[in-house]
């Protein structure tokens, strides 16, 4: 047993006046007692004394306790992830938590018995007093959303929650931070908007790429017919030229529409970097310095993509500088020793670098122009959606090469771009040995449009071969099965592989092959995204063409497709 502490002398006190109490009120317990009766209330007295301090230590563990649980209380009240207010009748902050006073941008101790609306929006102060007065006229909980307010900084945009105590003077709010939500939702919506465009951007684009093949085949045919005259065929020329410009806008919808997955092919840069560069450049006084290696190998990309990229950067670069600017572009094969700004994977590299001389970029900035929705033109004529350089990044990516840009302040700034090459370059055509007639052959073309096969037709045959025609896959079907009874089979297809009304090339091509595993046929279509154009040899087609082609294309892709070279004479 724990030995008594001796008494103070307050306490000393307290017992005389106690034992005197006592005796007044019984003045037979004198102070004589047996030893018995010392002994037993000796007992009691310390059995009381050992439950007091019993009691003493289970309220100092309680105690104890309740100080713990108010500590974590305080802890998770303050250190919340939302804001905790009580608000009064009129709004004004009795109570706020921490994360409270960060979301309105001021210390806790400054914001008690201050009201609440000082901090929200001019727009929204309506909606938050409807608010308060639905908390305090109801029990249920009412919900707002409002912008608040910090200073020198932007808005915070909360959504409140509150419900009424008990007492009925206050209530408890809760006020969550929905910023990036809200900036996600914005987001969200802006792609729902890309995505519909894009899909009628797509459809557009189809539709066209249809129109520009009847013009393209058209001219070149008109070329073919015309009389001899320098003037018309620099006429034809220049309409030529602006139809295929015309086709690379196109290609740019789909890209858009689609997603953008490259159809690479060989590709002689040094034409796609000059052709992009005069389009991006046209109507202004910015002059372009070329600096193009004349060994500049082949690269294996999507000419129109590519177009595209070099297209954007050059009207980047025409915005960043004076009217009478200055860009720069540089074409080179990385070859060993070379150094580089970015990593690369394992293979040979060309580098196309576009300079101007504007005002440069911010180091700030630097790392955000890829970004979705990114964007310095932020007025005027020059407003821009943020999309440009995402998809120039996105393309570059999409090819297996990178994108690196340097700049600096007041100086200018610098877009490399590296392209992978082409394993292997085409063998120059002797010089010495004489021009070949075209190869002939029996061709069966289905398309759709009547214009299309008209025009594709007429070219085919002014190439020495024999046509037949047919509007969709069923009929083009049987018209392969009549020629083959016949015996006199085809030589290739033209499939083409979207029917509005009726069997597609996709579809005929199967047909096709049960009836002939033989059969050689080309697809073609102007959506040059479409899985079937990007592979062709999984759905049973020896090419593909993307529409609108040129009558030299089509001839070449049918020599390759029977093992012949172009101008390799035909077989009687």
């Amino acid at each position: 047993m724990k030995p008594k502490p001796p008494l103070s002398a307050d306490a000393a006190a307290l017992r005389r006046r106690a034992e005197a109490s006592l005796r007044e009120q019984h003045p037979e317990a004198g102070p004589v007692r047996t030893e018995a009766d010392t002994r037993r209330l000796l007992h009691e007295l310390q059995v009381h004394q050992i439950e007091l301090e019993m009691q003493n230590g289970e309220l100092q563990q309680a105690r104890d306790q309740a100080e713990l649980e108010s500590e974590k209380y305080s802890d998770l009240y303050d250190f919340a992830p939302v804001g905790y207010l009580t608000l009064d009748r009129e709004g004004t902050i009795c109570a706020v938590n921490l994360t409270g006073a960060s979301l309105l941008g001021i210390e806790r101790s400054r914001l008690v018995q201050r009201r609440f609306g000082l901090f929200v929006s001019v727009a929204g102060l309506s909606e938050f007093n409807g608010f308060l007065k639905r908390v305090f006229a109801s029990k249920a909980r009412e919900a707002c959303e409002v912008s608040l307010l910090q200073e020198g900084k932007p808005p915070v945009e909360v959504r409140m929650e509150a419900v009424l105590v008990a007492s009925g003077r206050e209530c408890r709010a809760v006020v969550r931070d929905i910023t990036e939500l809200k900036r996600a939702e914005a987001d969200r919506l802006i792609l729902n908007k890309l995505e519909s465009t894009g899909i009628l951007a797509g459809g557009i684009a189809h539709d066209f790429n249809n129109l520009f093949s009847v013009m393209l085949m058209n001219l070149e045919l008109g070329r073919l017919v015309a009389p001899a005259g320098e003037e018309l065929a620099q006429c034809l020329e220049q309409a030529k030229r602006a139809t295929l410009l015309a086709r690379g806008l196109t290609q740019q919808l789909i890209t858009f529409a689609q997603g953008g997955v490259p159809l690479r092919r060989p590709t002689a840069l040094s034409a796609v970097i000059q052709e992009s560069t005069r389009l991006a450049l046209s109507g202004s006084r910015v002059r372009c310095d070329f600096f193009l290696a004349d060994n500049l190998w082949r690269a294996e990309v999507d000419a129109g993509q590519i177009g595209q990229v070099i297209r954007n950067i050059i009207q980047n670069a025409r915005e960043a500088m004076s009217a009478d600017g200055v860009v720069s572009v540089r074409g080179e094969n990385l070859v060993p020793g070379v150094p580089v700004e970015t990593a690369l994977p394992a293979g040979d590299f060309l580098r196309v670098s576009i300079a101007d001389r504007g005002g440069g970029i911010a180091p700030e900035v630097l790392p955000k122009i890829f970004d979705p929705y990114f964007s310095t033109k932020q007025r005027g004529e020059q407003k821009g959606m943020g999309l440009g350089l995402t998809i120039c990044h996105s393309i570059i990516q999409k090819h297996g090469g990178a994108i690196h840009v340097e700049s600096v302040p007041g100086v200018g700034t610098t877009f490399h771009l590296y392209l992978p090459a082409a394993r292997k370059l085409p063998a120059p055509a002797p010089a010495s040995l004489p021009m070949a007639p075209p190869w002939r052959g029996r061709i069966l073309l289905m398309d759709d449009k009547e214009a299309i096969r008209k025009v594709v037709g007429a070219s085919l045959q002014r190439q020495g071969h024999e046509v037949e025609l047919a509007a969709e896959g069923r009929q083009a079907v049987e018209v392969y099965r009549r020629a083959q009874e016949r015996g006199r089979p085809f030589d290739a297809v033209i499939l083409d592989l979207t029917v509005c009304a009726g069997m597609g090339g996709e579809e005929a091509i199967q047909a096709l092959l049960k009836m002939d595993p033989t059969v050689k046929a080309i697809v073609i279509s102007g959506y040059f995204n479409d899985p079937v154009m990007l592979e062709y040899e999984r759905h049973g087609f020896k090419d593909a063409l993307v529409k609108p082609f040129e009558i030299g294309q089509l001839q070449e892709t049918l020599a390759r497709i029977m093992g012949r070279q172009p101008n390799d004479q035909a077989t009687p």
